[in-house]
C-alpha cells in the first residue's frame, strides 16, 4: 500500500515537473489537491479489502492477510487429483438415480489390505460453489488408501446450482448408495467414518446431528429403505454455525439463499448448523482447525466439542488445534497428520480399534498440472 506521506511527495514532485510551483503559494488549493489525492488512494485500498472479503476468492497473497490459508489463492485455478495413480478406482458412479455429474462420486481403492475394504467417505471443500471429488484440496485425506481403506469421494450440487439442503440430501443419498452396492464394489459400508474439508466439514458434520432423522433427507432419491447414518466423523477446520460469520459470509449467505447474518434469519440458519442440532446420539468426532482461521471462525470447533460433551459426554468429540495456523494451512494436511486422524478412524472401524494394514509406507499424491 502507499504510504500516506509517499503521497505528498509524488504528488509535489508532479506539480514541481509540471512547473506549478506557484501553487505552494497557494496554499488553501495546495491542501485540498492532495486531499482529494489521499482520499482516493485510501479509498481505492479499502475497497479492494472489501472485494476480498464479500467475494471470498480474491488473488491476494496470503502473507497479507493472515489466517485465509488454501483461500489466498483464486479457487477457479483449482488442480485435480491425477486419478491413473491409484491401484484400482470406480469413476464417475451416480448415486442418485441422475445424469448429473454433480450427483456422482468415485471409489478409490487401497493399496493394500484385502477385500472388503473400510470405508471413509469424502465431501470437498470450496464456499459451497466450487471444488469436485477429484479436487487438489482433498489429496491429503487420499493417503488412507496406503493404510487399507477405500476411499469414497463425493460431488454434491454447488450453490451456483441448488441451494441447502441439496448438499445434504445429496451426501445422504450417496452413504445409502454405497450401503446399498457394498457387496458389488467390494466394500464393509457396516460403519462409514465422513471426512470433509471447510464446507465439506460443514457436511460432515450434518451428517453426524442428522442420523436418524428423516426430515433431514430425500427419499425419493433412491435406496429408501437404506440407513444413511454414519458412525463417525472427521472435520478438518468445518463450518459447525451457519450463523457465525463475522469475517467472510457471502459463500453462507449464497448458499443458504438468504443473508445468514441477519437477526431474523438464525433461526433459519440455526436449522443448517450442526452445533444447533446435536443430541446424545451424536457419533464420535475429530476436529481439526487453526486457531488463526480467518474463514471458519475457530471458536466453531471450540464450541462444538463443548456441545457434543456436554449431550454425549468426555471423549465422544476431540478437538485436535493448530496454533497461529489458518484456513487450510499446510501444516494439517501433511503425512503426519493424517496419520494421526488415521488412529481415530481406526478405533471406530476396526473391531478392537487395530488396524492390521497400518504402515509407514508415505507416498505422494499426484496432482495433474
Amino acid at each position: 500500500m502507499i504510504g500516506i506521506n509517499n503521497v505528498f511527495d509524488i504528488f509535489e514532485e508532479g506539480l514541481l515537473t509540471l512547473k506549478f510551483r506557484s501553487m505552494k503559494r497557494m496554499n488553501i488549493w495546495y491542501k485540498v489537491i492532495l486531499a482529494v489525492c489521499v482520499s482516493f488512494v485510501m479509498i481505492s485500498c479499502a475497497t479492494k479489502k472489501s472485494m476480498y472479503a464479500e467475494t471470498y476468492l480474491a488473488t491476494k497473497p496470503k502473507a497479507e492477510i493472515p489466517g485465509l490459508g488454501e483461500f489466498a489463492v483464486n479457487k477457479s485455478l483449482d488442480r485435480q487429483v491425477d486419478m491413473t495413480q491409484f491401484k484400482a478406482v470406480e469413476l464417475n458412479l451416480a448415486y442418485a438415480g441422475t445424469e448429473n455429474q454433480a450427483q456422482c462420486l468415485n471409489i478409490i481403492y487401497p493399496s493394500v489390505g484385502d477385500a472388503p475394504y473400510k470405508v471413509i467417505m469424502v465431501f470437498h471443500g470450496g464456499g459451497w460453489a466450487f471444488g469436485s471429488k477429484e479436487s487438489e484440496m482433498i489429496s491429503p485425506i487420499l493417503y488412507s488408501t496406503t493404510q487399507g481403506y477405500a476411499i469414497v469421494s463425493v460431488n454434491y450440487r454447488l450453490s451456483g446450482e441448488a441451494v441447502w439442503p441439496a448438499p445434504l440430501y445429496d451426501a445422504k443419498a450417496a452413504v445409502r448408495f454405497i450401503r446399498a452396492n457394498a457387496e458389488k464394489y467390494k466394500l464393509d459400508a457396516s460403519k462409514i467414518v465422513v471426512w470433509g474439508n471447510s464446507t465439506g466439514g460443514h457436511i460432515v458434520e450434518m451428517l453426524g446431528a442428522t442420523n436418524g432423522k428423516p426430515e433431514y433427507e430425500d427419499l425419493t432419491m433412491g435406496n429408501d429403505t437404506i440407513s444413511s447414518e454414519v458412525q463417525g466423523v472427521v472435520s478438518w477446520y468445518g463450518v459447525s454455525d451457519m450463523t457465525n460469520f463475522p469475517n467472510v459470509k457471502e459463500p453462507a449467505n449464497k448458499e443458504m439463499g438468504f443473508d445468514t447474518q441477519l437477526a431474523e434469519n438464525k433461526e433459519k440458519a440455526a436449522k443448517a448448523s450442526p452445533l444447533r442440532l446435536v443430541t446424545r446420539n451424536y457419533p464420535p468426532i475429530l476436529l481439526v482447525h487453526g486457531t488463526n482461521d480467518q474463514i471458519v471462525p475457530y471458536v466453531q470447533s471450540v464450541q462444538m466439542r463443548s456441545e457434543v460433551t456436554r449431550y454425549c459426554g468426555p471423549g465422544r468429540a476431540t478437538l485436535k488445534s493448530f496454533e497461529t495456523l489458518g484456513h487450510g494451512d499446510a501444516a494439517i494436511k501433511t503425512w503426519e497428520n493424517v496419520m494421526d486422524n488415521l488412529n481415530f478412524v481406526d478405533k471406530i472401524l476396526w473391531p478392537d480399534g487395530t488396524n492390521p494394514y497400518r504402515n509407514n509406507n508415505q507416498i505422494e499424491i499426484k496432482i495433474l498440472k
